[in-house]
């Protein structure tokens, strides 16, 4: 993977139907570019790629918000080459493996105040039984980050892939 130096920003609080569109949009085009870093955990059973693919972000990258109105959708290439980044670029990343993989899985979009407005994304994958494997590799309200768990929300939009 090598990164081109573009990042896709948006203008916005985060809080719109915009990030929704944006985040699938972005993952679409990039989807295939974490290809050459999977080769080691191809022919695995799906909850290890998953534990994989999860320790592999934790190690490269750090989670940092986004700057005061503005908001950053970065490619995979470009996270890693960055070093941080934040649920939206950490979403692509994990969902573009598991794209690679051949895994199936969700991009969820989380609302945990209330109203319309989606305030957190993360992926979701499926392993050959069909169990649910949470991925959001974000620290939570304890400011610590948990594999395999979901935090309670009040209302979710599901995008699934194949």
């Amino acid at each position: 993977m090598i990164a081109d130096g573009r990042n896709i920003m948006l203008h916005s609080n985060g809080l719109n139907p915009d990030i929704v569109e944006e985040v699938i949009n972005y993952y679409n085009i990039w989807k295939c570019q974490p290809e050459g870093i999977l080769t080691e955990i191809q022919d695995i059973p799906v909850s290890v790629q998953c534990e994989s693919v999860y320790a592999y972000l934790l190690k490269n990258v750090n989670y940092k918000v986004d700057p005061e109105g503005k908001q950053f959708i970065k490619s995979p290439a470009r996270l890693l080459a960055d070093g941080f980044g934040d649920c939206k670029s950490f979403t692509v990343f994990i969902a573009s493996c598991l794209h690679c993989l051949g895994v199936p899985h969700t991009i969820r979009f989380a609302n945990y105040y209330g109203g319309s407005q989606y305030t957190h994304v993360y992926p979701i994958a499926y392993d050959e039984q069909g169990k649910a494997i949470v991925l959001d590799a974000c620290p939570q309200r304890d400011r610590k980050i948990k594999y395999d768990y979901e935090a309670r929300f009040i209302n979710k939009k599901d995008f699934y892939f194949q």
